[in-house]
């Protein structure tokens, strides 16, 4: 997923509340920016939100309420991430600039050029890490709506709750007896993993615990010889002070787990909607919980307005955003005034 990337500014439009601002479209998402800074048609640095400022001259400007990067209101319209001129950003190496604005580069992701990451909430300091990522399985992460060109408009959706918590992963894969030195039988092996580590399962934290609370790994050990498939399990462990502020409702409950999504390790690619394993097929025969369900809808803009905009809470909470599951992939729904308040 891209944190920062040079796209193309499509429109501009005056801001309905203020004279010295205009609503700048970019990539399908709008950003508030100067009056006459831009035109349509210029190159521009899109900097999204749940990402991290560097330590540079360029980006104090925007620290004031931290150097986290999120939605904000402006004067009544919500503002998405951060626009900026590529030529201020790059002030200092004009040349490495002239090579990103080249045709081929635009939409590249520059952010490692720029010192922006991703932000992830501190780990527990129990943590204990075994080693990077096993078996090519990615990072969880969902693309915001507005970064999908072919939205599958008209078609019959899942809608699921976004919980504002800590991404983990249980998988269990399949070794080929033919492809081991030592034994000729095939073996299953498992583990647990962060969003960016795999964990010793030995060690003490909150990965550990719900997967010791549901049995994770011995309930899908059993499925994937069941079925003869390498799966990971991915969901959202909440709870406990995990991603811990006012507006978090899932912050203060006890530690839980909610699965949200299925990794085939076999094909390298998620289990959608309509799959044999989709995970609310997988989560069911495994007797796990899975995250809230809102329900099935044909999707349509308005739906996506209805849950970025036009509402701030759910069932009387706040609520981070929701998960849009189709046939053929799934995306995140951002809801702008959690967003601006974390």
């Amino acid at each position: 997923m891209k944190l920062a990337s040079i796209e193309i500014i499509t429109e501009i439009n005056p801001h309905p509340n203020a004279d010295r601002l205009s609503l700048a479209k970019v990539l399908g998402y709008i950003c508030i920016v100067v009056k006459d800074e831009f035109k349509v048609g210029d190159a521009v640095v899109l900097i999204q939100p749940d990402t991290v400022l560097p330590d540079k001259p360029w980006a104090e400007m925007f620290k004031k309420r931290g150097n986290r990067v999120k939605a904000m209101k402006i004067r009544g319209v919500f503002s998405f991430g951060i626009v900026m001129s590529p030529y201020v950003i790059f002030a200092e190496d004009i040349g490495r600039l002239k090579f990103f604005l080249m045709p081929s580069e635009i939409g590249k992701d520059i952010s490692e050029h720029i010192g922006v990451f991703k932000y992830e909430a501190p780990l527990p300091k129990a943590l204990d890490a075994k080693g990077s990522m096993p078996f090519g399985l990615p990072k969880t992460d969902e693309y915001r709506w507005q970064l999908i060109t072919d939205l599958p408009f008209g078609e019959t959706v899942d809608v699921s709750l976004k919980k504002d918590g800590s991404s983990g992963s249980f998988y269990c894969k399949k070794i080929p007896g033919h492809m081991l030195l030592t034994q000729d039988e095939d073996l299953w092996v498992t583990g647990i993993c962060s969003r960016s580590l795999e964990l010793k399962p030995d060690c003490h934290n909150n990965y550990t615990a719900v997967e010791k609370k549901y049995d994770i790994l011995r309930k899908l050990k059993d499925y994937c010889l069941e079925h003869n498939v390498s799966l990971a399990l991915r969901g959202e462990i909440t709870g406990f002070g995990i991603q811990s502020h006012k507006n978090n409702p899932h912050s203060q409950m006890s530690l839980d787990f909610a699965v949200f999504s299925v990794f085939n390790l076999d094909t390298m690619e998620y289990e959608h909607k309509g799959s044999k394993h989709y995970y609310l097929n997988v989560a069911e025969a495994l007797n796990i919980p899975v995250v809230d369900q809102i329900g099935a809808f044909k999707l349509t803009p308005e739906l996506i307005k209805y849950y970025a905009e036009d509402i701030s809470e759910l069932n009387g909470k706040p609520f981070e955003g929701v998960v849009i599951k189709h046939s053929k992939g799934s995306f995140k729904v951002i809801n702008l005034a959690y967003d601006e308040k974390k």
